[in-house]
């Protein structure tokens, strides 16, 4: 049984937490994309593959003081 979101969840999950800063602003893959300091093609096929950029978004989350598990595993009331 795999525990992990797929890569296309975590990114939703991004976007959610990013959207509730940039008020009025629609928050699209290639803003998370900067923001987990990649690039966009690199993130889309990292989506298409379903191979999630972990060490990215550890490091994100270390940066914003997230907890990483409410990204990363399907349970979400971590």
């Amino acid at each position: 049984m795999n525990i992990f979101c797929s890569t296309r969840e975590m990114v939703e999950r991004l976007k959610d937490i990013v959207s509730t800063h940039w008020l009025d602003e629609k928050v699209y893959d290639k803003d998370v994309a900067v923001l987990l300091n990649i690039e966009h093609s690199n993130l889309a096929t990292k989506i298409k593959r379903d191979r999630p950029p972990l060490k990215e978004i550890l490091l994100f989350c270390d940066r914003c003081g997230l907890d990483p598990f409410k990204i990363l595993l399907k349970k979400k009331n971590c």
